[in-house]
This record gives structure tokens, C-alpha cells and sequence, in this order.
């Protein structure tokens, strides 16, 4: 078999002008171009705002138009469908846009690939001719298994800080654990034997989650040892995208079906490890195969960054957990969205220790100013913060306030911020779907979250046949309902109103509303069905803070989560989020929360950076360089405003808060105070 460099095209300069032409881009620098030309194995480590995916899609758009193989193609893979959908936006329905997403290529998931080329394959060989791959049937169809047992494990769990939902197969032998800990109890305890009962019935009937797939990817290859020179034929070019979040397991498995170390096969990961905030760095991707290669010969470096200026650059650079190139981040951005009207001076807010009132006023005001309205009103516009889960216990006063995100604002809900929110209601369905389609813009996120809200009513209310072993999208509620017009109609017209109008949600409407959407439900269901078992999932949930049960709805242009404020006739709208639902992302402005994470508070711990007195990620332990990578990630979302909310504690007392003030004001940051809510500018 030839080396696998010989079988890749080789791209000219020629044709990176003309892809960039194609694709609508301003052109790529020296570095960019030297991974579209690179033929052979190679780690690009990127800084946040290069334009990573860009990149992959151009090359893609080049290799596809010369490919010469017609049964041997290029793998891409990542997190999300980012690349997919990239292809699809930059290319459209271009002849290299079709080329690039059909036989022989391949672009989609980690999990994607798995299921596909290995998973799928090991179980149809093995008597399980229609497996079920979805985590919400597999977990439902494991509890159904218990019967009345599942109260008995599920409080047992909760008691452990976990839940019934965390149970996972471990390997083919049927072992399982709890998010990947062990069970917290022995094989002879009735917990343990019923969670056994639980997995095994269920992967007897073909139930799997979504993550136990890579069992049955390791089946096959433990099986089938030559399986990696088959893909490796198949694929001699492999494009890994987001390679930082790589988590331990999928890295390994990344590294036995793709080894680098062959000359089969060529393996470009391309990532940022200062962004790798899913999992701490000793315990993901590096476990496996250091993430970017410690061999300076198979690296690259992408030091400048799109997405802002020079002085954003200045200040995340520091907070790095690996240094970013020779000189640090580079800002030669932003290219979108235009100059703001004013001098764009970035601002650090500070406000008492025991009340964080008018921190989103003094934010939303200031930005403003800033960006002026009409730039403001082209977003996003965010305040994000490291911890954002609920603490009751946690108030005014208390040594650890402010702690969360929603200590900011009492209307935040943690369910609707989450990148995979999992609602206890319909109702909180409908939100999360809501804020989904308000954050990308499109509408089928949204309509994915509904469909599985209305199958989930479904499923309490009665028997949902062979609905329980589809994964609960809106194809599959249309499929169901193809031979009754009427609900169908129904169905429609529920989306219309709560994602297209945008129906605003309140608690005396959504009584109305409920006998419509239980028949909608009722057609899904198959037999007799019991609407008693369905009541509390279809109730108002009283305890949801985002949620006004009485009070005027929100404005229809507002999503989920999102504070708007207003100063006469302009108006802002701040959505509020966990740094983790915004990694990615591109925002106008960021306001980066204080927040309090094992008994410290972040401004507090990362102040010796925003100094200078420290510098990147050497010698500090895990919880500080989590710190770090949560605050490098935030600070590099803005484009064109960065601001920062700490409390007052964190500047020092007497002559060295003055000193702290003094730094920060030379490093270029405007402070302002806010007191008794109102915002006074130390100038």
C-alpha cells in the first residue's frame, strides 16, 4: 500500500485564491496556508476566533474538486455537525458542496462514526437486527424494566448526588457504572441488583445510550484487529475538528482506529487546548496522545485571531493555559459588524461583596454607549459566568456570594441554559426550545426539543408502540401522525405558535391550552390512555423562576434567559449563560460574572493574571487552571467589548486596592463602582 500522503492532492496558492473567492473570504495569511497545503500527519493548535472550521471547510472545498479516488475518501470528524453544516452554508448546493457530503467521504459525529463503521455493524452481526440509540428511550425503557423497584434506586442515587439516568454499560460483559465512577453500592445490595436487572433488560431488547455505542465500537475491534487498515484504506485522509474536548475514552478510541504513527494513514487534528474546559487536561485528550503533538516538527501554530482587536488579545493572552505562539495572541479583528461608534474601552465593574444589584443595569447601559443602538441590536450581547447551577443555601452575606450566574438575576434558569437542558416539563420544554431557536437562529433545534417534549407526554400518558424505540424528533411525531390529518394540522400549528409567533408563555394561557395539546398526545398513543399520569409533566411549574405565572408575558423578541434593559427608547438585551453554553461562540460584547467555585471566588483567583504578576498555566493546580481555561474562553467570546463584574473584595483593601486599581487602569481598563445600584466611573 503507498504511503497515504501520495494519495492526497496537492493545493497551490492558485487555488486557495480561488476557494476564498468561492467561499466569500478576505484570503488566508502564511500560517492558514500552510495547513491547507500540509499532505502528511499534523496538530493545528489555533487561538479562539481563527476561523478553525472555516479553514477545514476550504480545504474540504479544495481537495473535493481534485479527489481522484472514487471508493477511497476524507473522514471529518468532530463534536457537532458544525463542519456539515458549515459545508452546507458556504457551499450550498455547489457540485464540491455535493461531492464533499456523499460516498466516498464521510463528515458527521465522533458518535456518528462510531455507530456507522463499527457499533452498528458488531451488534447487527450479533442478533440485535434494530438497536434503540437515544439516552431518554433507553433510560424510560430501563425504568419501565423496574417497575415500582425504580422509586427505590432513583432515591438511593439522589442520595448520592447522581441519578438513575447516569447508569451506563461499561463493556461487553454487561458491567456498568454511574457517569463514569463506580456504582455506590455492591453487587449484593437490591440497588445494585436492580440497576443490573435494569441494563441487561435493556440491551437484551436493544436499548442503548448514545455513549455505550463505544462498547460495541471496542466488540469489533477486539474482535477484529485488522479493522484499522480497513478504515485506513477507506480513509487515508482524517480530519479530527475540536480535538481539545476530546474526552478520554473517545481520544483512545480515536488513537487505536486512527494511529498517527502509520503511514497509512494521515491524521490532522486541528483544536485549541487552551479552550478545553469539558474535561481537566490531565484527564482528556492528552491521556492518550498530547494534544498538540509534543513534536514541534507535527505542529502548527494559528496566533491571531478574527474575532478581535488587539487589546482583548492583551488581555486574554495572559490567562492562557499554554502560551499562544511566540509573541501571544494576536487581535487583527473584528472583520464583521463594523467599528463601534465610540471608542471601545473595555470596563471593569465592581460591586459590594453582599449584593450584586445594577451589575446588569451599569453592563447594559455602558454597552450601549458604546456599541451605540443599532450595533447593539445585531448581537449577541451576553453575561456568562463559571458556575451557573442554583445554590438556595448560598445568599446575601454569605462568604461564598455571589455564587452562580443566577445570583445576578433571579429570573435565570439553569434548565434553558444548558447546552442539552432536560426538562421536568412541558412547559420547560417549550422555553428551552425557545432559547435555542432565539441563540442559532434557526428553527430545528427548537422544533427537536418540542417533538421530544410531546413524545415524552405521550409516553406518561399511554403506550407510544413502536414510538418508544425512535429517537423522539419531529420526523417521528410526522410519521406517526401521517394518517391522521387533523392532529397533524394540530401539531403544526403548536410549533407555529410557540417558535415561529413566538407565544409568549404565562400560566392562566397555558391552562387553555392544555386539553389541544393533550390530544395531540393522545393521537401519538396506541390503546386507552391516562391523563392523571401525565399531570404533573403538563402542569405549570410554580418553582421555575424564569417563569412569570401571572404577570404580563416577556416581550416576543426576547428569548430564554435573556435581561433586557432599557434606557428611554433604547434597549438591550443581555442573554445570561454558563461559560460552557457559549464556548464557540462569537459575541458583540461579553460581560464575564464572578462566581464562586470550591469555597473561591474566580476574580479573586485570577486577579494575579489580570496584573500581571502571572502569566499562562505553569505551576498552579487543577482547580486554578480550570479558572484559567474558563476565563480565557469567556474573554475571548467579544468582539468588540470584554467587560468584567467582580466584587469589591477582590481589588484589596486600602493602599493595595489603590495599587490593584492603578495596574488595571495602566493595562487600559475603564473600572466603574456600583453603588447602592447606581454606577459611579473612577476617571
Amino acid at each position: 500500500m503507498p504511503d497515504a500522503d501520495s494519495l492526497i492532492p496537492e493545493i497551490t496558492d492558485d487555488e486557495i485564491d480561488s476557494v476564498c473567492e468561492l467561499m466569500g473570504l478576505d484570503g488566508f495569511d502564511v500560517p492558514r496556508r500552510a495547513f491547507l497545503k500540509r499532505r502528511t500527519t499534523v496538530d493545528v493548535s489555533a487561538c479562539p476566533g481563527s476561523g478553525k472550521t472555516t479553514l477545514i471547510v476550504a480545504k474540504l472545498a479544495i481537495l473535493a474538486g481534485k479527489w481522484p479516488h472514487r471508493t477511497r475518501g476524507i473522514c471529518v470528524l468532530s463534536h457537532t455537525n458544525v463542519a456539515r453544516e458549515q459545508i452546507e452554508h458556504r457551499l450550498g448546493r455547489s457540485m464540491v458542496g455535493q461531492r464533499l457530503l456523499s460516498y466516498p467521504h464521510f463528515i458527521d459525529t465522533i458518535h456518528g462514526f462510531v455507530n456507522r463503521f463499527l457499533a452498528l455493524p458488531w451488534l447487527y452481526s450479533n442478533g440485535y437486527p434494530s438497536p434503540t440509540i437515544d439516552d431518554d428511550v433507553t433510560t424510560s425503557y430501563r425504568r419501565s424494566v423496574l417497575g415500582k423497584d425504580y422509586f427505590g434506586v432513583e432515591a438511593f442515587l439522589s442520595k448520592k448526588r447522581s441519578g438513575f439516568d447516569k447508569l451506563r454499560l461499561s463493556d461487553r460483559h454487561m458491567s456498568f457504572d454511574l457517569g463514569g465512577g463506580p456504582f455506590p453500592a455492591g453487587p449484593s445490595s437490591k440497588s445494585h441488583q436492580h440497576a443490573k436487572r435494569a441494563i441487561k433488560a435493556a440491551a437484551t431488547a436493544g436499548y442503548f445510550c448514545y455513549d455505550e455505542m463505544f462498547v460495541w465500537a471496542d466488540a469489533l475491534l477486539e474482535d477484529y484487529p485488522a479493522v484499522p487498515d480497513w478504515l485506513a484504506h477507506r480513509f487515508p485522509l482524517v480530519i479530527l475538528d475540536e480535538m481539545q474536548d476530546t474526552y478520554e475514552r473517545q481520544a483512545s478510541f480515536l488513537s487505536a482506529v486512527f494511529p498517527r504513527t502509520s503511514d497509512k494513514i494521515v491524521v490532522q487534528r486541528v483544536g485549541d487546548p487552551n479552550q478545553q474546559i469539558f474535561d481537566l487536561p490531565d484527564s482528556g485528550s492528552g491521556a492518550a496522545e498530547p494534544f498538540p503533538d509534543t513534536d514541534s516538527a507535527r505542529c502548527l501554530g494559528i496566533p491571531n485571531s478574527y474575532r478581535f482587536g488587539s487589546q482583548i488579545a492583551a488581555f486574554a493572552s495572559p490567562l492562557a493555559m499554554q502560551p499562544v505562539g511566540s509573541s501571544g495572541l494576536c487581535g487583527i479583528g473584528p472583520r464583521s459588524k463594523g467599528r463601534p461608534a465610540l471608542p471601545c474601552r473595555h470596563a471593569i465593574f465592581v460591586f459590594p461583596d453582599d449584593s450584586t444589584d445594577g451589575v446588569l443595569e451599569a453592563y447594559g447601559a455602558y454597552a450601549l454607549d458604546v456599541l451605540g443602538q443599532d450595533l447593539a441590536a445585531k448581537g449577541p450581547v451576553t453575561a456568562v459566568g463559571h458556575i451557573h447551577q442554583d445554590d438556595p443555601k448560598v445568599t446575601p452575606g454569605h462568604a461564598y456570594y455571589p455564587k452562580t450566574v443566577s445570583h445576578y438575576w433571579d429570573s435565570y434558569s439553569v434548565d434553558i441554559s444548558r447546552k442539552g437542558p432536560h426538562p421536568q416539563t412541558l412547559v420547560q420544554y417549550i422555553r428551552a426550545a425557545q432559547g435555542q431557536v432565539a441563540d442559532r437562529r434557526i428553527l430545528s433545534p427548537g422544533v427537536d426539543k418540542i417533538a421530544s417534549g410531546v413524545i415524552e407526554l405521550a409516553r406518561r400518558m399511554g403506550d407510544i408502540g413502536e414510538l418508544s424505540r425512535k429517537a423522539r424528533t419531529h420526523r417521528a411525531i410526522i410519521a406517526a401522525l401521517a394518517n391522521d390529518a387533523a392532529s397533524l394540522a394540530a401539531y403544526h400549528e403548536f410549533l407555529r405558535e410557540f417558535l415561529v409567533d413566538r407565544t409568549a408563555l404565562f400560566e392562566a394561557e397555558w391552562n387553555r391550552r392544555k386539553d389541544g395539546i393533550m390530544a395531540i398526545a393522545t393521537a401519538l398513543c396506541a390503546g386507552d390512555t391516562d391523563m392523571a399520569r401525565a399531570e404533573r409533566f403538563l402542569a405549570w411549574p410554580k418553582d421555575d423562576p424564569s417563569l412569570d405565572g401571572t404577570g404580563t408575558p416577556p416581550p416576543a423578541d426576547t428569548g430564554a434567559n435573556v435581561f433586557r434593559f432599557s434606557d428611554g427608547n433604547r434597549n438591550i438585551d443581555i442573554r445570561l449563560g454558563s461559560i460552557h453554553s457559549v464556548k464557540g461562540q462569537t459575541h458583540l460584547a461579553t460581560l464575564l460574572l464572578s462566581t464562586n467555585w470550591y469555597k473561591q471566588h474566580s476574580a479573586i483567583q485570577i486577579m494575579p493574571w489580570l496584573l500581571g504578576k502571572k502569566a499562562n498555566g505553569t505551576e498552579v493546580g487543577k482547580q486554578d487552571l480550570q479558572r484559567l481555561l474558563h476565563t480565557y474562553v469567556a474573554m475571548t467570546r467579544p468582539s468588540h467589548l470584554l467587560c468584567l463584574a467582580v466584587p469589591r473584595s477582590a481589588l484589596g483593601e486600602g493602599k493595595a486596592a489603590d495599587q490593584t486599581v492603578a495596574v488595571l487602569r495602566g493595562k487600559g481598563w475603564r473600572l466603574a463602582e456600583i453603588i447602592d445600584g447606581a454606577t459611579q466611573w473612577w476617571d
